[in-house]
């Protein structure tokens, strides 16, 4: 029956299904109608004005039971007051259980509502008809479904798992099963035969004592004409009959089932696959009222059906096992339910209980009761055989139950709350009626203080708290062990500066690195001979690696071709080298850029010089200061090679080894002619240009310091104290660099220009001027001659786009790209406007490489907004499949950072929590995993793997407070969210 028959929502089956039970049952219709108050529609339609219930596919009133009082209801919660004195729970607004039109979920629904009224609540049942789950979760309409069949609600885990409209809050108890029915008097008098066993099936002695196929009663389908017709794999003329049982000589039994669209084709398949001597016939939604009569007569009749229900409940029926459950046959059964192979017994059903997001915002102290709530088979059973038995309905046979049975539902009830002084750690204390209570943390917030009189706190940017005492680092950040809670404290966590080394993908626990990491922000090898070279741990002999030997030769290679770049290119070389440069700052940091594309991030580093970037092994062993300093090593590499080239050539020419002729053949036809020193002087300006940025990124970041855990550090290598022993010495070089490369090499190149300028020198012929006047050329001649100014100028604009990348990248994205777009379209529209270059080619060139920048800003704001939407989107999925892997390194243990026995502590202004409103009716929506939560009976554990929470720490009031009997103060502080 589609799983269920009864649960076919939106099937043209299920609705003459519940026609007839809504007009035909008279124990459904007689406790719909008596349970049926105008006045309560009345009231609950001006508390609830804007939901139309037809809508959502229910029936037009509500149907909820008359009231079963206690003789003695000493569970406190009804005496619970507000502060003008009115009932905290009655005033409360109604909780709204829903119900369908068959027993077990009336009987369900009905004793759900008795246990909200022991605790004073006002309850409502709709009846869902011919509506479809989704909506009425989505839109907060109903609050609660006590039975619901996963496997028959289609959207069940979009419900639950995706969109999370609705949490699941576990089992209800009892289970649906669906099978094969004979009466259990005929299994005691046969033994021998063991008909509780589908091998019976198979003996023609025990299937002779049910009556033969064909012999049972033929009930007509809508119109006069059969049941089912028409396919000979599903049924004919109302039956199903397999081949064997066409032959004279054939044993064949008959099975009684209700309508095709129960189990469609199920058990056929199971007939055809195992060859069982078995017909079936179906007797359409009807069938029940025949197979009670034919029992009642004594007829040993074979029978499907299911529980829970009324008819298997009340008659002594014994179900026939079929072999063991194979799940990948049902899978394919519901591929093809025509040709499927099945030969074993349909799947047992969990029943779940379903509570929408209101609930949980709403009645936060009711998810202990959802989540307690378990109605066994036998409980399940005594009430539905009293629907019979006695005649009660529905509403009545759940009250007579719940009068009977305090003992096994009376420990469901949550203790009342008594009002809290303060909570412990992962609960805040709010307002609920005339007490404080203390509540689990919702979604986006945490409580990390043992003594909290407040609510929770806000969650910080960049961190993740899916609940209760739960902080968690977002990808590219690192926060620090949590050592000591005895004071309320702020997550300290800071960005990393090293891409890749922290937290890598999706939330880390305080102190995790990526693997092969360690130490502060993550800026260490965990193997002590290894060092890091492009975001890798290598091990690293003493010589250094290939790479270091490679740079040698490849900056000789560099600087060789750079003496032959004809002159008139140099504008066009230091464009593209800028903006590939540029490029590399803009996406060094971005997680997940395009740096991931195999050998962009290696071009990108050779262009900007930056050795840590292009090198695949160990160059140096060299880490903190020393390593920082070596950034020097290449840049001036470049520069030493050209003046060593420049004097080798200069020596062989005093000795007569090299001549005017020899050079001639060595050089192209542009150079020939051409002073040795104004060869080598043109390649040093081109040099020049685009080593500035180079040189400042290395001495910002040999000065670029930061205060970690209340030290202040150097920001890549937070181990070196700042401006100490072991700093002072590169502090002090960076800063002449500095001070060279934006102060007095500019200043001499300006000067050196205003000189020639105010002499008249300045001149952009070639012929009749003197080889001196040739070297000062070099200075100005790409430029026009109203920009020959525009070297100095070149070199301070390079140089404050490194100081602006540098230094802005521990600042927020939203502050680092507002400041890039600023500075970067000033300098796109200087540089279209003024057009500063001598050739029009250049001058292009120049106009689009800054629209370019530009353009490759927005690209990385929109990419890192891009991610972050579709992480948020598929958050679940993602930290499922990476507690996949993670599961699968086994042995890698995660590495915390050096000082971790230190207290937290953090600068106030850092996170910036805010405190959320002390009131309950304020607090956010329960996470999905708040059930689990609740369920937890951890006695013990420890915070972040380094504190105890003990039960000391209990919260300081007369009672206990809502939650505290089920989440110990011993739960870790970081422990993974819904385990």
């Amino acid at each position: 029956m589609k799983q269920r028959g009864l649960q076919i929502f939106t099937s043209t089956a299920f609705l003459t299904l519940l026609l007839q039970l809504l007009l035909v049952s008279k124990r459904v219709s007689a406790d719909v109608a008596s349970s049926h108050d105008p006045d309560q529609d009345s009231r609950f339609r001006k508390e609830n004005p804007k939901v139309d219930w037809e809508k959502y596919g229910y029936l037009p009133y509500f149907v909820t039971g008359p009231s079963c009082p206690l003789h003695n209801n000493t569970y406190g919660w009804k005496d619970l007051k507000n502060p003008d004195g009115s009932r905290y729970t009655y005033n409360k607004r109604p909780v709204v259980v829903q119900t369908e039109g068959w027993d077990s979920f009336q009987l369900n629904s009905y004793l759900f509502q008795y246990l909200l009224e022991v605790m004073g609540y006002r309850v409502q049942i709709p009846v869902m008809t011919a509506g479809k789950y989704g909506p009425n979760f989505a839109d907060n309409v109903v609050d609660l479904s006590v039975e619901m069949w996963p496997e028959d609600t289609a959207n069940y885990a979009q419900m639950t798992q995706i969109d999370r409209i609705a949490v699941d809050l576990g089992a209800t108890g009892y289970a649906g099963i669906i099978g094969l029915y004979v009466p259990s008097a005929l299994v005691e008098q046969y033994p021998k035969y063991g008909l509780d066993f589908w091998r019976f099936l198979l003996n023609s002695d025990a299937t002779k004592l049910f009556p033969p196929a064909g012999t049972g009663p033929r009930i007509p389908g809508a119109g006069g004409g059969p049941m089912c017709d028409g396919e000979p794999k599903s049924c004919m003329n109302g039956t199903y009959t397999p081949e064997r049982c066409k032959l004279p000589e054939s044993n064949c039994i008959e099975l009684w089932m209700y309508d095709p669209a129960y189990s469609p084709q199920n058990f056929q398949r199971i007939i055809d696959s195992l060859n069982l001597n078995v017909s079936i016939n179906f007797l359409g939604f009807g069938a029940e009222p025949i197979m009670q009569k034919a029992l009642d007569e004594g007829k040993n009749v074979f029978l499907y059906n299911w529980q829970p229900n009324a008819f298997t409940a009340v008659n002594n029926l014994t179900r026939v096992l079929l072999p063991a459950t194979d799940h990948e046959q049902y899978h394919a059964l519901s591929k093809d339910r025509m040709n499927a192979r099945v030969t074993t017994d349909v799947p047992t059903i969990i029943i779940h209980k379903l509570a929408s997001q209101g609930f949980l915002a709403d009645f936060p102290e009711l998810v202990l009761l959802a989540n307690s709530y378990q109605v066994l088979d036998a409980s399940m059973n005594a009430m539905l055989r009293s629907t019979v038995e006695k005649g009660y309905n529905h509403s009545t046979a759940a009250c007579e139950w719940m009068r009977a049975n305090e003992l096994i539902w009376g420990s469901w009830i949550p203790n009342p709350p008594k009002s809290a002084v303060d909570c412990s750690i992962g609960f805040g204390r709010y307002l609920t009626g005339s007490v404080f209570t203390c509540i689990p943390c919702p979604s986006s917030t945490y409580n990390w203080n043992n003594h909290n009189e407040g609510a929770c706190t806000e969650c910080p940017d960049h961190l993740h708290c899916p609940g209760g005492p739960v902080v968690q680092v977002s990808s590219g950040y690192w926060m620090a062990n949590i050592t000591n809670t005895t004071l309320e404290r702020d997550p300290e966590f800071y960005k990393c500066p090293i891409l890749g080394t922290c937290c890598s993908s999706g939330y880390c626990e305080p102190g995790e690195c990526s693997p092969s990491f360690t130490g502060l922000l993550c800026t260490e090898c965990a193997d002590p001979d290894e060092h890091m070279w492009n975001h890798k741990c290598h091990k690293c002999g003493p010589a250094g690696g290939a790479s270091f030997w490679l740079i040698l030769f490849g900056a000789f290679v560099g600087a060789a071709v750079l003496l032959y770049l004809p002159y008139e290119e140099a504008p066009t070389v230091e464009i593209l080298f800028f903006y590939f440069q540029v490029t590399y700052y803009i996406f060094e940091h971005q997680a997940n850029g395009i740096f991931t594309l195999p050998g962009l991030s290696t071009f990108l580093a050779i262009a900007s010089l930056n050795v840590d970037g292009m090198v695949s092994d160990c160059t140096l062993p060299l880490s903190g200061v020393p390593k920082l300093v070596f950034r020097y090593f290449l840049p001036l590499l470049l520069m030493f090679y050209i003046v060593l080239i420049y004097l080798i050539l200069r020596a062989l020419q005093s000795s007569g080894m090299i001549n005017a002729s020899s050079a001639g053949k060595l050089t192209p036809y542009y150079m020939q002619g051409q002073p040795l020193s104004l060869i080598c002087f043109r390649a040093m300006i081109v040099v020049l240009t685009f080593v500035v940025m180079p040189l400042v990124d290395s001495s910002l970041l040999l000065l670029q310091c930061n205060t970690v855990q209340e030290k202040y550090v150097l920001f890549r290598s937070p181990s070196v104290e700042c401006f100490g022993s072991e700093h002072g010495g590169g502090a002090a070089l960076a800063v002449i660099f500095l001070i060279l490369l934006l102060i007095a090499l500019p200043s001499m190149i300006w000067l050196v220009l205003s000189r020639l300028h105010k002499s008249g020198n300045i001149t952009y012929e070639e012929e009749g001027i003197s080889n001196i006047q040739r070297l000062f050329q070099c200075l100005y001649i790409v430029f026009k001659p109203d920009m020959y100014y525009m070297l100095p100028v070149t070199i301070i604009e390079k140089g404050v786009t490194s100081i602006l990348f540098t230094m802005l990248i521990k600042y927020e994205e939203n502050i680092q790209i507002n400041v890039f777009i600023l500075f970067l379209a000033f300098l796109c529209a200087t540089r279209i406007y003024f057009q500063p270059y001598h050739n029009h080619l250049e001058a292009y060139l120049n106009r689009e490489i800054s629209l370019g920048i530009l353009v490759m800003i927005a690209y990385r704001q929109y990419t890192e907004k891009w991610v972050t939407a579709n992480y948020q989107k598929h958050e679940e999925v993602i930290m499922s499949q990476a507690s996949k892997v993670s599961s699968k390194m086994g042995s890698q243990s995660k590495h915390s950072a050096n000082g971790s026995t230190t207290d937290i502590s953090v600068s106030r202004g850092k996170s910036n929590p805010r405190k959320m409103r002390g009131s309950i009716e304020k607090l956010e929506k329960v996470p999905g995993n708040t059930g689990s939560l609740l369920r937890s009976k951890q006695t013990g554990s420890k915070l972040a793997g380094t504190v105890n929470v003990s039960a000391a720490h209990r919260p300081s009031n007369s009672g206990h407070a809502i939650g505290e009997e089920s989440l110990h103060e011993g739960t870790p502080l970081n422990s993974n969210a819904g385990q």
